[in-house]
């Protein structure tokens, strides 16, 4: 997969003109993207879509492939433009479309680009379990546009930083102290200070195992939550109970943790009635191989029952942490 970091969306299509000299173009886009950036993607060759966590479903697939099979053209070169949802949706469908395509991911949320989509793997929701169906899948191209995360709200860009941190918490010391240096100055609004964080927190995905501390819980919170949970949240407080639950076992220091606690804060302030969602957990049976820190820049793999996690979020919650 090539990677390509753009300062201005003006440079998004002679981009992809130069990458597929001559081919057919048919871009699926976000509605949310169409509405704030009409500019962006062929109107006469665009499929639309809604995103969310709701929407990314074996029907978001469906309605995908059945506009490539309708397509005149047989071999565009699909450009897929959107946040997180869209993107894992148009993977999972063209990994289970009969004909192999050409295919460019445009990430166009704060939190997508931090993604970076370098797991090799697409997925959907099921039933309203989180990420329950998966497939192998990379797109040909990734293109980051940092102008994208300028129509984001003021208070989303700075909670998508939970990526980063993470990231950071889980791989290295170095890019933690950076993220958290950038909350602290408030330069999270600062397109050089972007780019960077960007292309530093591309260049780890690319080189690192995939895994990070805080995943595995909120994938657990949410499903607990039926899919109500906002993802990002969700990730907040994965982060925060995983890093809480390292700490009581002695794995991560109490001064480590502070630090963690303090990063977590800083990216926002995502709130959610977790009662009814950890009750929930509490009657689940199968263990979470959740990604617990042992110190910044470094975690390690460990079994964890939903029953001792529900337990560990009513004490995190009882000590202010949640």
């Amino acid at each position: 997969m090539e990677v390509y970091l753009l300062a201005s969306k003006e440079e998004l299509d002679p981009l992809i003109d130069s990458l597929y000299p001559g081919r057919n173009i048919f871009y699926i886009i976000d509605s949310k993207v169409k509405l704030f950036h009409p500019e962006v993607g062929d109107a006469m060759s665009s499929f639309p879509m809604f995103a969310g966590e709701r929407a990314k479903s074996i029907v978001g697939v469906m309605d995908i492939q059945n506009q490539l099979i309708n397509l005149e053209e047989r071999s565009p070169v699909v450009v897929a433009i959107g946040g997180g949802t869209v993107l894992d949706i148009c993977g999972f469908a063209l990994a289970t479309f009969a004909k192999k395509l050409k295919v460019v991911f445009v990430p166009t949320t704060f939190s997508a680009q931090l993604e970076g989509f370098f797991k090799d793997e697409s997925y959907v929701n099921f039933d309203r379990v989180k990420d329950v169906m998966k497939v192998r899948f990379h797109p040909d191209e990734l293109i980051t546009v940092t102008d994208f995360f300028k129509t984001q709200k003021f208070e989303e860009r700075k909670s998508a930083f939970i990526h980063a941190i993470a990231l950071g918490l889980s791989h290295s010391k170095r890019f933690f102290n950076a993220t958290l240096k950038i909350l602290n100055s408030n330069l999270f609004g600062n397109a050089e200070m972007v780019k960077y964080l960007l292309f530093e927190n591309l260049r780890m995905r690319a080189n690192i195992a995939p895994g990070m501390v805080g995943e595995e819980s909120a994938k657990a919170l949410m499903t607990a939550s039926k899919l109500e949970m906002p993802y990002l949240t969700a990730l907040q407080y994965g982060v925060l109970i995983e890093s809480f639950i390292s700490n009581k076992l002695g794995f991560l220091s109490q001064e480590s943790f502070e630090s963690v606690y303090q990063a977590v804060s800083l990216c926002g302030s995502g709130h959610f009635d977790l009662s009814g969602a950890v009750e929930t957990l509490s009657y689940s049976e199968e263990p979470l191989t959740a990604h617990l820190p042992v110190k910044i820049g470094s975690m390690m793999e460990y079994k964890i029952f939903p029953g001792f996690l529900s337990e560990m979020i009513y004490s995190a919650h009882s000590q202010g942490y949640l």
